[in-house]
């Protein structure tokens, strides 16, 4: 004789649910990202024309200023870790869990996005004394 086991169907409802946190939030952090990638083109083309401005000048060898590279690639990278981490965390999880996840996730992620916001562009003080 052989038994067989009945099959357990999950209703759909949730995982449609989940996946509408996951498409919404995927949306929400990549508007971040494509923010911090248009913060990278902005301040190495400002940091390249100050250089310029520089070399058309005499004297002004002291004054050049480098890209900051590492905060600007660190900058872009925050949501697209912060959507994986939160991805991984709720990927077996109720839908209540998997708003919670990613509604903290993107305050952290949008925190420390802000903040390099604002701190590279203080990196680049351009010659200006305080």
């Amino acid at each position: 004789m052989t038994a067989t086991t009945p099959t357990v169907r999950r209703p759909a409802a949730p995982l449609v649910g989940r996946l509408v946190v996951w498409v919404v939030f995927a949306l929400l952090f990549a508007y971040m990202t494509v923010q911090s990638v248009g913060n990278l083109v902005t301040i190495s083309g400002s940091v390249r024309d100050f250089n310029a401005f520089l070399d058309s000048t005499s004297g002004g060898d002291s004054l050049r200023t480098s890209t900051p590279w590492v905060w600007l690639v660190l900058d872009i990278a925050i949501a697209p870790v912060a959507f994986v981490v939160a991805l991984w965390l709720t990927r077996r999880s109720r839908l209540a869990i998997t708003v919670a996840v990613f509604v903290l996730a993107f305050a952290a992620a949008g925190a420390l996005w802000l903040d390099l916001q604002l701190f590279v562009p203080s990196l680049l003080d351009f010659g200006r004394t305080s």
